[in-house]
């Protein structure tokens, strides 16, 4: 990284009416070359924010901005740079070339409130670097008494900054609930506000959504009445793949700023999850197999990881993401299953995958505990009427996401409730393999000698389109 230049001058701001407020701009200057990108991913430039500023206006732009280099934003207070810092005060990635940071207004994916004097960061992720290098030019404008509007504030699209939503609604008793556990706002890359997103979530015929807007929850602070239930979510966008984290607190935040080479990143991942958990909430996979840079996990498999997402948008689930699901679970992990649509825009479909959650209540902490436990259908969409799923042995019973307990002489006898699939088929998988395929339509069974391990069924439509994967129920012999 090379510095260019750091330039300070005190303008006025011309207007009219009231007096003119002071601002101060800083205009800082750096050059980074591939080798930057692969010694440190992000970068800091320093600047600082004197007493009493009401608003910052941080403009970026570099060389190359047509794809040929790709460098995100964010934003620290004063305060420690070191993983899981308070000091985060929001991030846009490449979003938005400007973004607005202030006491009483601010842009999606920033933190509203006082602006702390002292020496503040713009963090610069270094996402791509062509091989000549890039040019970037931050200019923060600091405005002491002035208050103009972050970015989209008069945009009837655009969210409205209040109290968090409620956690959830009275609860309706044990049924299966449709759910939409990956979408984006513009907080981060999409192109709804939060209430848009609502209202097209409540079309689709959803219960319940959870907004994962890249590294930021500043979508939480948006309120939303009469919406389906709302789980506070986050998608963890590290340099070596994607992770959902869902049931945060209003504005909580997990970090992202984990390399797959960094020393201890094993260590560093484990202890993101565990955040999560101490929060209360689950950390999911997201697309663990895909094709843009740094979209697929590349870090060891966290060690009490609540889920991994197979299916991500498209027509079908993706192969190796079930793959890697499976070897999860013949090494003995209870690893939750779930697709979304990770929806950003139309006219993408929002809710190709969905899941079907058996939950006791439509509140937050009872979807989140269904899904912990596995029961969970992921399913083609919201149409698709989830099918039942039991297992026998003996005098044992056990349905989704439970343990089936049997002896080693016994037989397991599956029923799979198969009507809205006829003309389709059923397949029977046993420890990662299919085990037997049978035609579907009513109720369709199979029997299996009990062993250790665990089955699941996929269900086909009649043109061979999936329309369901079940979590497994786990076999025990004793």
């Amino acid at each position: 990284m090379r510095v260019l230049i750091a330039a300070i001058a005190l303008l006025p701001l011309i207007q009219t009416g009231p007096p003119p407020a002071a601002q101060a701009v800083q205009i800082l200057l750096r050059h980074f070359e591939p080798a930057d990108r692969e010694s440190a991913r992000y970068h800091y430039v320093a600047f600082d924010v004197a007493d009493g500023t009401g608003t910052l206006t941080i403009n970026y732009r570099y060389t190359g901005d047509d794809g040929t280099n790709v460098i995100d934003l964010g934003l620290f207070q004063p305060g420690s740079l070191a993983l899981g810092s308070a000091a985060f005060r929001g991030y846009s990635g490449g979003a938005r070339r400007t973004i607005v940071v202030g006491s009483e207004a601010s842009s999606p994916g920033y933190r509203t409130g006082p602006l702390p004097p002292g020496r503040w960061h713009v963090l610069l992720g270094l996402y791509k670097v062509a091989p000549g290098g890039v040019d970037v030019t931050v200019e923060v404008t600091a405005a002491k008494h002035s208050r103009p509007s972050a970015e989209g504030a008069d945009d009837p699209n655009a969210p409205a900054t209040g109290p968090a939503p409620a956690a959830g609604v009275a609860p309706a008793g044990r049924r299966w609930y449709s759910g939409a556990l990956h979408l984006h706002t513009v907080h981060s890359d999409g192109t709804l506000s939060t209430a848009a997103l609502a209202d097209a979530v409540r079309a689709a015929g959803f219960d319940f959504f959870a907004v994962t807007d890249h590294n930021n929850t500043t979508h939480s602070l948006d309120p939303l009445p009469g919406a389906p239930l709302r789980l506070v979510g986050e998608e963890v966008t590290t340099p070596a793949g994607h992770a959902n984290v869902w049931g945060l607190p209003a504005d909580g935040w997990i970090d992202f700023r984990v390399r797959q080479n960094d020393p201890a990143a094993a260590r560093a991942i484990d202890a993101l999850v565990a955040e999560a958990s101490r929060a209360g909430a689950l950390f999911a996979i997201n697309h663990p197999v895909d094709t843009c840079a740094g979209c697929s996990w590349e870090h060891a498999v966290p060690a009490a990881l609540d889920a991994i997402e197979i299916w991500n948008g498209g027509r079908e689930p993706q192969e190796p993401a079930l793959a890697m699901w499976d070897r999860l679970l013949r090494s003995g992990r209870r690893v939750t299953a779930v697709g979304a649509s990770d929806w950003h825009r139309a006219p993408a479909p929002i809710d190709t995958p969905a899941v079907r959650v058996l939950a006791d209540g439509l509140t937050q902490a009872h979807i989140l505990d269904a899904i912990r436990q596995s029961r969970v259908i992921v399913v083609r969409d919201t149409r698709v009427e989830p099918p039942t799923f039991r297992a026998a042995c003996g005098s044992s019973t056990a349905s989704i996401g439970a343990t089936l307990v049997c002896r080693a002489n016994e037989y397991i006898a599956v029923h799979v409730g198969t009507n809205g699939a006829s003309g389709g088929r059923a397949d029977l998988v046993w420890n990662g393999e299919r085990s037997q395929s049978k035609p579907a339509g009513g109720d369709v069974a199979f029997q299996v000698r009990a062993a250790s391990g665990y089955l699941r069924v996929h269900l086909y439509a009649a043109d061979g389109s999936t329309m369901a994967i079940t979590n497994p129920i786990h076999v025990a012999v004793r």
